[in-house]
């Protein structure tokens, strides 16, 4: 009667085990057909597909069916660990090793057919106690660094694998009956398998809401945020800015003779200017510096708790630099030039009014001619005492200071 009951036990966990690996596989399926497939997707295949391979050989063998020697579950165990920790390994972007932990997995089941089955046992906890723990340390990298719960998943199914360990050597010790041990353990290892389906399922769905997300803030060009992106980047800033009365400054740039340049030389030149260009100022700029294309030709820079005579010496550092890295087609030495539009506002949490400032200040420049920088400051009215007074704010910007004297509007 308990060896009915036992063996049911194990169909219905093998039968689990079965249904939840293949919704994956149809996933696998589904996504290796997309455009972009994500990383490490193979991998995972082949993770589900042995993972399911020595469930079967552990149902069929467990129950008497078929003799099944006991080497078999668990060397398709030992290599589907360590394919995933090649999965997690290409997901998150890490290539060494591969060979050095393939051959230890060749070795150990080698061993594992050597060995008598208690060492063999053994062998086979310490091997895929090793893969897992470092299966999970990976994901839990991974997930941090990408805002991932999927990948915590995961890494707590390594953590699950590693907690097998001590329990199952005490109870070698104690002297109890090692197939009831390997059912346990494979029990335990199931659920684990269970786990890195959900957090596996789940990372996929997170990781198509990030790359949507990015899809609809990116400018897909240049890498930078669009239209959409800054103004959602800046909701916060901006509140704040009114809230507090602190300082906010703008450029905007606009590259000169872009058109001739695509005329001339072909789209793609542009685009590798409008790239450039983007690089520069992402350099240039702060962490807490929003940078966006916001036009055809046009970038657009919002500076945080910024007045007008630091971001005015930026746009004058940007100009000067890309003045100074003039790009290289097909040996001859094409200049960069810019037209720059500086502007600040005290205390105003509308971005459409600071552009505007932006694009009076943008005209200025360009009626100077190319490659120039002009600015405008609005003064704020601030009653008191019934009296009308401009103020300007000379509070210091937080943060890195700009270094450099404050320069003329008019660039060189």
């Amino acid at each position: 009667m308990d060896s009915m009951f036992a063996d049911h036990i194990i169909y219905a966990h093998f039968g689990l085990v079965l249904v939840l690996t293949a919704g994956p596989l149809f996933v696998v399926y589904a996504l290796s057909n997309s455009v972009q497939p994500p990383a490490g997707l193979g991998f995972f295949t082949v993770y589900f597909m042995l993972a399911l391979l020595a469930w079967i050989a552990f149902a069929v063998g467990g129950t008497g069916t078929i003799a099944i020697s006991m080497d078999v579950p668990a060397i398709a165990a030992m290599i589907s660990s360590y394919a995933l920790l090649l999965a997690v390994g290409q997901r998150a972007g890490i290539s060494v090793g591969h060979y050095a932990i393939g051959g230890l997995c060749a070795a150990a089941c080698i061993a594992v057919i050597i060995l008598a089955a208690v060492p063999s046992f053994q062998l086979y906890l310490a091997i895929t106690g090793l893969f897992w723990t470092l299966a999970g340390l990976v994901s839990a990298w991974h997930g941090w660094r990408n805002h991932n719960p999927g990948d915590g998943i995961v890494a707590t199914a390594g953590l699950v694998v590693l907690l097998t360990i001590p329990g199952t050597a005490y109870a070698l010790q104690v002297g109890e009956l090692l197939p009831s041990l390997q059912s346990n353990v494979y029990s335990l290892h199931g659920t684990a398998h269970a786990m890195v389906i959900i957090g596996f399922l789940t990372s996929l769905v997170i990781d198509r809401q990030q790359q949507l997300t990015r899809l609809n803030t990116l400018d897909p060009l240049t890498r930078v945020l669009n239209q959409r992106g800054l103004e959602s980047a800046l909701h916060v800033t901006l509140a704040n800015a009114s809230r507090h009365g602190h300082p906010i400054a703008a450029i905007l740039l606009d590259v000169n003779d872009l058109r001739q340049l695509d005329h001339q030389y072909g789209r793609a030149t542009g685009d590798k200017l409008l790239q450039k260009i983007a690089h520069c100022l992402e350099q240039e700029c702060r962490s807490s510096d929003v940078v966006s294309r916001y036009g055809n030709t046009t970038f657009l820079m919002v500076l945080p708790n910024t007045n007008l005579p630091p971001a005015r010496t930026l746009a004058e550092r940007i100009r000067r630099r890309l003045e100074e890295q003039p790009m290289i087609i097909d040996q001859e030495t094409v200049a960069i030039t810019v037209s720059l539009g500086v502007a600040s506002r005290e205390g105003d949490s509308e971005l459409e009014n600071l552009y505007r400032d932006t694009e009076r200040a943008l005209k200025l420049a360009r009626r100077g001619g190319a490659n120039h920088v002009a600015a405008v400051d609005h003064k704020p009215l601030h009653m008191s005492n019934g009296i009308a007074a401009a103020r300007r704010s000379d509070a210091p910007r937080s943060g890195e200071p700009r270094s450099g004297a404050p320069v003329p509007d008019d660039g060189a």
